[in-house]
């Protein structure tokens, strides 16, 4: 402040001078020099103020820019009032400069974070007592099946099942609820948040969570059958091997009536022990359901992975008279096990060939394409379609509507669908047909 002082020093020096001048011209009265000098007098106590008050208004200016954060201003129109005007310049400027830089982060971390919540898969929702969404995420809106989410009222008009679970649900808490064949968990959080309160909710589907849990409950159910029949079959079948030998070598035939009777007896053990073969294969037929190896991913493309599986099919489909449509969608790649697949995809295929109907040719047709980075393919049939009821149970291990079905295709296929993280779904409409749909 040093050059400030002086620069006070110096202008009162010359003010007094000026005033002495003034003095002057008017003791000898001559009243042109008197108005001169009155002008000078007057720009003289007019730069003195503006001197005085300049360091007053560049604070105003300094804390208004950051009280509404415009963070553009600069100072250094007074630069040349000396060098403390200088330097005070320069620490406003370099503090704006830090404010400026500070604010960039923010906005960049915001951005950061709200491009998180909108990309992760977990349905973000949040809203305050008036009903009014702030937040609504991507997955939110998907998992809702609803474009855009203003009020609480989008949601009761849209999903009212799902509105009177949110409604209901209590801070700190979580419920479950069924929307369009999803098991959406949810999860409540209230928080105050800039002097109101705001209710922040997380949405996620566990349906193919529950389905990973209910395929684990049936495979050790599987597991502990298979056991518990083949030791109870197994030592059976055996005897029964030792009594045809014993009647075939050790028991005498003396007159037509003990024949006949050896005869019924032999007929007996052999149906016991076919039946007893037949449940032991049968058994043993559902050991691929727990057995299935873990899958060898590799990168290849939806052609490469159709391939095969139409070259296998097609000539079956072609003798039972079946029309095979095939319509794929671009050429992009997968993260699957080829094999695995494809026997996912000829079980597919092959039960589509089998759903005819009575009015209409049987047709099949295999579609593949890509939406939002996943691959969808889709086998349709023109049959008869799943009765409502059994709708629900096709994937169930041992379920069939098929007389000579053994209800483990389904279970196997949607089995290998999860080891390649993806998930396979069935709609179908009676008299109209049928479509199984995998998702990877």
């Amino acid at each position: 402040m040093k050059n400030f002082s002086i620069g006070i020093i110096y202008r009162v020096g010359v003010l007094t001078l000026t005033c002495f001048g003034l003095a002057w011209t008017i003791l000898h009265e001559q009243w042109p020099i008197t108005i001169f000098v009155s002008l000078i007098l007057a720009v003289q106590i007019s730069s003195i103020y503006v001197y005085l008050v300049s360091v007053n208004r560049k604070l105003t200016s300094f804390l208004e820019a950051i009280r509404y954060e415009d963070f553009a201003i600069s100072f250094r129109a007074d630069n040349g009032l000396g060098e403390s005007f200088r330097d005070l310049n320069n620490q406003f400027n370099e503090v704006v400069h830090s404010f400026r830089k500070v604010r960039a982060e923010r906005e960049a971390n915001l951005h950061f974070i709200n491009a998180i919540v909108q990309q992760i898969s977990v349905g973000i929702l949040s809203y305050d007592t008036a009903g009014n969404i702030e937040i609504a995420n991507q997955a939110t809106n998907k998992l809702l099946n609803i474009y855009r989410l203003r009020t609480l009222d989008d949601i009761q008009q849209n999903a009212p099942e799902f509105y009177e679970k949110l409604t209901e649900l209590k801070s700190g808490k979580g419920a479950l609820v069924n929307l369009a064949g999803n098991e959406l968990s949810l999860n409540a959080t209230d928080i105050q948040l800039r002097g109101k309160m705001v209710r922040l909710v997380s949405i996620q589907n566990i349906r193919s969570e529950l389905q990973l849990r209910e395929l684990e409950a049936w495979q050790n159910l599987t597991k502990v059958l298979r056991h518990e029949i083949m030791n109870s079959i197994t030592p059976i079948v055996s005897l029964i091997g030792t009594m045809k030998i014993i009647v075939d070598n050790e028991i005498e035939v003396h007159d037509d009536q003990s024949k006949e009777a050896v005869e019924d007896l032999q007929e007996a053990l052999k149906t016991i022990e076919k039946r007893g073969n037949g449940v032991m294969d049968f058994v043993n037929a559902y050991r691929d359901f727990t057995t299935i190896p873990k899958p060898n991913k590799e990168y290849l493309t939806i052609n490469e992975l159709l391939k095969s599986t139409i070259a296998l099919t097609s000539p079956e489909l072609e003798k039972v008279d079946v029309d095979f449509k095939i319509a794929i969608e671009g050429d992009f790649s997968v993260f699957a096990d080829p094999s695995l697949m494809e026997q996912v995809l000829i079980n597919l295929i092959k039960n589509a060939s089998e759903a005819r109907s009575k009015n209409n040719k049987s047709c099949v047709e295999l579609r593949a394409y890509q939406t939002n980075e996943r691959c969808i393919i889709e086998v349709e049939d023109n049959g008869m379609g799943i009765e409502t009821e059994a709708l629900s149970k096709v994937f169930i291990p041992f379920f069939t509507t098929k007389k000579a079905g053994s209800g483990i295709g389904l279970s196997l296929s949607r089995q290998i669908v999860q080891m390649h993280g993806g998930e396979i779904t069935v709609q179908s409409e009676i008299n109209k047909g049928t479509t199984f749909r995998i998702v990877l």
